[in-house]
């Protein structure tokens, strides 16, 4: 199996994390490209082995870090992968995770994981947007300040980043996930208005769906998508243990021949 250099870090608080983060869709079975994409996932990842292959093969590349969710049955999988691939390579992890309203419920699943931050789902984050006021609702800081009473650095996910990254600043909101890609797939409310935003937020920026599922390929899609100013990090959905050896195989040399950081502080 290839290996290559480890990937450089960038830091959310006092928490350390690569710059590549290994994401977990396709591992939960979802693709945006089809139904038949999907099924097919569903049937690779039916036990938690292909799912910790996949792991291992980040691992070996460098990448330290995962963003995951937790509830139900595959969820479960992923989480015994972690524990798997983890326990086979001897490296600890430093995650990632989605999160519904409910912290209290989450809890064992956080822990059992190795969480150290807990991003808000993008659907709830987008549906506590109040556009109105030009602000979240006031559950959205509620569900924040449950975060870190829990011990965990507090972020969110939200595919509406024009409008939803200026107003984080005014919240406990330290890392922000959201679509960042060439083809501005999912970028809302417009390209310009989400890369304004990223540019001039102060929060540490996690781009998703670098790849736009796959529409991309992973050399130009990454090319692109480590140097748009103001992104920290970018989380890829990978579906084989060859895709994570040639993608971040791509993306660590992307960083090494551009910088590894980005002004932000992001470091080597």
């Amino acid at each position: 199996m290839q290996e290559c250099a480890t990937v450089p870090v960038f830091q959310i608080e006092d928490r350390t994390f690569t710059r590549l983060i290994l994401g977990h869709n396709p591992l939960l079975g979802y693709s945006y490209l089809s139904h038949a994409r999907c099924r097919e996932y569903a049937e690779r990842f039916a036990t938690y082995e292909p799912i910790r292959d996949v792991i291992v093969a980040a691992l070996r590349m460098g990448v330290r870090s995962i963003m995951i969710s937790p509830g139900g049955e595959q969820s479960d999988r992923v989480a015994q992968a972690i524990e798997a691939a983890q326990e086979h390579t001897g490296i600890t992890m430093s995650n990632l995770v989605i999160v519904g309203p409910d912290i209290p419920s989450q809890m064992d699943y956080l822990k059992r994981v190795g969480c150290q931050v807990c991003l808000v789902h993008g659907q709830v984050t987008d549906s506590m947007f109040w556009r109105a006021e030009w602000t979240f609702r006031p559950e959205f800081a509620e569900l924040l300040a449950a975060i870190r009473a829990a011990g965990f650095v507090p972020g969110m996910s939200s595919h509406n980043g024009g409008e939803t990254v200026p107003v984080a600043e005014r919240f406990d909101v330290q890392v922000i996930n959201t679509p960042v890609n060439k083809i501005a797939w999912r970028m809302c409310p417009c390209v310009e208005q989400v890369l304004e935003a990223v540019r001039r937020s102060t929060r540490k920026i996690i781009a998703m769906k670098p790849l736009a599922m796959g529409r991309i390929a992973p050399q130009e899609a990454l090319e692109y998508a480590l140097q748009v100013p103001g992104v920290d990090a970018l989380c890829i959905g990978i579906a084989t243990p060859a895709e994570a050896e040639e993608t971040f195989a791509i993306g660590a040399e992307v960083l090494a021949r551009t910088g590894c950081t980005n002004g932000r502080g992001a470091s080597a």
